[in-house]
């Protein structure tokens, strides 16, 4: 994994980016993933949690919203909000930016204990 710094824009803070290949990554909270097959660069900036509570009997187990910057040395810089796609709702767990479908595949190894410690978070991105 090569590790640089860099800012999606000159307002946001500096997060770390790892290089990676192919066409899907892990990306934990406030650090940048660069798609080296794609040449695209994308940053978890932001969640919001709506699942079920913990020891809560729900209807539905909810959705966790991740906020992503998507930028490329082609000039695309802009942020979307993905959301977890489960049923019974069709949620928009993916957008379509310079071409590229970008997919918030889901959380990786978030226990229902950590709903809401966003530093522990982290979001499996897929690009297409």
């Amino acid at each position: 994994m090569l590790l640089a710094f860099s800012a999606c824009r000159d307002k946001d803070p500096i997060f770390p980016i790892s290089t990676v290949s192919g066409s899907e990554a892990i990306i934990p909270w406030q650090e940048c993933a660069f798609f080296a097959d794609h040449n695209y660069t994308i940053c978890f900036i932001g969640a919001k949690e709506e699942r079920c509570p913990c020891n809560t009997n729900c209807l539905w187990e909810g959705s966790v919203d991740a906020t992503l910057r998507v930028t490329s040395p082609t000039g695309i810089d802009t942020t979307i909000t993905l959301t977890t796609n489960s049923n019974p709702v069709n949620l928009h767990n993916f957008h379509t930016v310079g071409g590229k479908t970008i997919v918030f595949v889901n959380t990786f190894q978030i226990e229902c204990a950590d709903y809401g410690k966003y530093e522990k978070y982290k979001v499996i991105i897929k690009i297409q």
